[in-house]
């Protein structure tokens, strides 16, 4: 019997699970509140559109792969909602919030894909867009349904990482939230440097140019979402940058040892 995937979101990323999940012989519903849902299915993401009730009462696995504030209204509307799926999903990038939003919701399990690009839309969608790339997820306390999480990432292309929502926050904070803050600085003083800036960038300074070229409005909510860990970071950061600009400041000494005895 064939196996039907909801999607609720069907931007980029939620648009690269169904593109994904119809190569492995899937039925894929689709929902969004914007138009990405019509472009979706010209692009083969998914075979049919439908009303949000409609694919929650028929899909055995469902993703909710919006931004984190949309996935926490939605989360919340479902908690009272006994669920006939056997698979409940989020993608967002903060996974506090979402855990909070999903208490006492039953068959699900907060995820985030370590993936996608500094596109947005199913227009960037892949099917490969999770090969090789880490999915973590906040183990839910069932071993059952996280073990049916694993098959489906597996699936998808993706390596399923367990990591309690906290330690995920504090983690993303450092290796994803702060670079793509960064990224967004730096590329806009390289674009400041004038328009032959381009041709003189390194494959690093090529590479802050691409990540700055992502959706701000998203990362502003990502941002916000995880401040009380992102803030500290980048303020421990920033003293580490002044402290190197002082040390290659001309005509300060260098620190000596003190001598061994």
């Amino acid at each position: 019997m064939t196996k039907t995937l909801g999607i609720v979101g069907t931007g980029l990323i939620g648009a690269s699970i169904g593109l994904r999940a119809r190569e492995l012989g899937m039925f894929v519903l689709g929902h969004d509140v914007t138009d990405a849902v019509q472009e979706a299915k010209r692009r083969g993401a998914i075979d049919e559109v439908a009303g949000r009730d409609q694919l929650y009462e028929s899909c055995n696995y469902i993703a909710i792969a919006t931004p984190v504030r949309a996935a926490c209204s939605e989360l919340g509307r479902l908690r009272n909602v006994a669920p006939t799926w056997d698979l409940l999903i989020d993608v967002a990038s903060v996974k506090r919030p979402i855990v909070e939003a999903a208490s006492g919701l039953r068959n699900f399990v907060a995820t985030h894909p370590l993936a996608g690009n500094e596109g947005s839309g199913p227009a960037r969608a892949s099917a490969d867009l999770f090969r090789e790339r880490t999915w973590a997820y906040s183990p839910s306390g069932d071993a059952l349904l996280d073990r049916g999480f694993e098959t489906i990432a597996r699936a998808l292309g993706a390596n399923p990482l367990p990591v309690i929502a906290e330690r995920h926050d504090a983690i993303v904070a450092v290796t994803s939230h702060l670079p793509q803050l960064l990224a967004f600085l730096l590329s806009s003083r390289i674009r400041e440097s004038g328009e032959d800036a381009r041709a003189l960038c390194g494959p690093a300074g090529l590479e802050i140019l691409r990540l700055g070229d992502s959706s701000p409005d998203l990362w502003r909510e990502i941002f916000e979402a995880n401040a009380d860990l992102v803030v500290p970071s980048a303020r421990a950061l920033c003293e580490s940058l002044t402290g190197a600009c002082d040390a290659l400041s001309p005509g300060r000494a260098p620190q000596r040892r003190a001598p061994q005895n």
